[in-house]
């Protein structure tokens, strides 16, 4: 998982299928670009930090996602189903 870091702060949280690199290529399969390219491009991996949680009565949302030097936490809050 990566997400898109610009001036420090997170933009985007999925790669793109497609896109327009910084030089203006159109790039099809941008998802699968190596890491230097995407890294290049301001894109940061992310580690994510998920609780435990009830898959049957529970699902998981972002709840923050902060640049801390060359990655990006990611971190969920479980959020009980309505209903």
């Amino acid at each position: 998982m990566y997400a898109k870091v610009v001036n420090g702060q997170v933009t985007r949280a999925h790669l793109p299928t497609s896109g327009i690199l910084q030089d203006g290529r159109t790039v099809s399969n941008y998802h699968l670009l190596p890491d230097e390219i995407l890294l290049a491009e301001g894109w940061l991996p992310c580690e994510e930090v998920k609780p435990e949680y009830d898959e049957a009565t529970q699902y998981l949302v972002i709840d923050t996602a902060v640049v801390q030097g060359d990655k990006v936490i990611v971190t969920y809050k479980a959020v009980d189903f309505e209903g």
